[in-house]
């Protein structure tokens, strides 16, 4: 059975209801605060678990708060490989919501997924012969996401990369991509690939350093998403609408649960073929369009059985 490793981010996710962004020099006081487990790394390894598939996350937390660690074992996440720093606090982001206007504002704390010289650098124990899959973001030092990309393509792992937050032009440059098999990116981020790498290239797929790359995806919000995958040696553009939602409450877990439900697919499907990319990427925009109509990041990912009772239903 393929097993996919998440090797990402933890965090907690702080959030203080406030009457309006609090101003230079000024103090003001909370009508709510609320905690929630987060991170990239965690909201698609918590995907995983919830779609049925095999999930190990390979992250780190701090002494201070471990309990992010129980909700990915509540979703069915492997997390007998997380890391606890003696002296680094877990990651965070401290969340203003202004109940005004909605508007918000963020500071972030990377916290123990930065830190150093931890076991998680020991790439060679961790991608053990049992892992089919590895999902990588940006929300870690980018040395261990490299070497983990390296070592993942001597092994023939499948690797999937989602750069967000977004490298510099430089980074960008000097990325191994040629060790990547998916690379998920969102509109923004793809304009951003394309000015940095191919100024010239009309699609990600022009951009000489990604030509190689089998599946391209990119993420359109409500205008739906967009997959370039090779097939038979020969590249098709797939594109598939959003799928309805019944109301909006809250878009922060969307990305992350479309990234999770396709790599899902990629697990449990075989000879490729059109119409199986297709199912696999409107499954994707079902359960994110799902995830936008509840309230957090981890708590609004669907179930599979959800997800297909949906589908079903459309």
């Amino acid at each position: 059975m393929s097993l996919c490793v998440v090797r990402s981010s933890v965090n907690i996710d702080e959030t203080f209801q406030v009457p309006h962004i609090v101003r230079p020099g000024e103090t003001i006081s909370s009508s709510a605060m609320w905690s929630r487990p987060g991170g990239k790394g965690a909201n698609v390894a918590a995907v995983l678990g919830l779609a049925g598939v095999r999930a190990r996350m390979l992250g780190a937390v701090g002494e201070d708060a471990k309990w992010p660690i129980r909700c990915l074992e509540e979703r069915h996440v492997d997390t007998s490989c997380m890391y606890v720093s003696p002296d680094v606090p877990t990651g965070r982001a401290f969340i203003q919501l202004s109940q005004g206007d909605g508007e918000n504002s963020i500071v972030l704390l990377k916290g123990a997924n930065f830190a150093l010289d931890t076991p998680l650098d020991d790439v060679r124990r961790w991608l053990s012969p049992e892992v089919t899959h590895l999902i990588l973001q940006n929300e870690i030092p980018l040395a261990s996401t490299i070497a983990y990309v390296q070592h993942a393509q001597s092994l023939s792992i499948c690797t999937v990369l989602n750069p967000s937050p977004m490298l510099t032009p430089d980074e960008l440059r000097a990325f191994p991509w040629a060790g990547l098999h998916v690379l998920i990116v969102n509109e923004g981020e793809s304009a951003e690939l394309q000015a940095a790498l191919g100024p010239d290239a009309r699609t990600l797929a022009d951009v000489p350093c990604l030509a190689p790359i089998p599946w391209l995806v990119v993420t359109r919000g409500s205008q739906g998403s967009s997959a370039g995958v090779i097939l038979d040696g020969k590249r098709t553009w797939i594109d598939v609408p959003a799928s309805r939602t019944t109301h909006v409450v809250n878009t922060t877990g969307a990305g992350d649960t479309y990234t999770g439900y396709l790599v899902a697919g990629l697990m449990t499907t075989d000879h490729w073929t059109i119409d199986r990319v297709r199912a696999v990427l409107q499954r994707a925009s079902v359960a994110a369009a799902m995830a936008v109509e509840v309230d957090g990041a981890m708590d609004s990912i669907p179930a599979a059985s959800e997800v297909e009772a949906r589908c079903r239903s459309l």
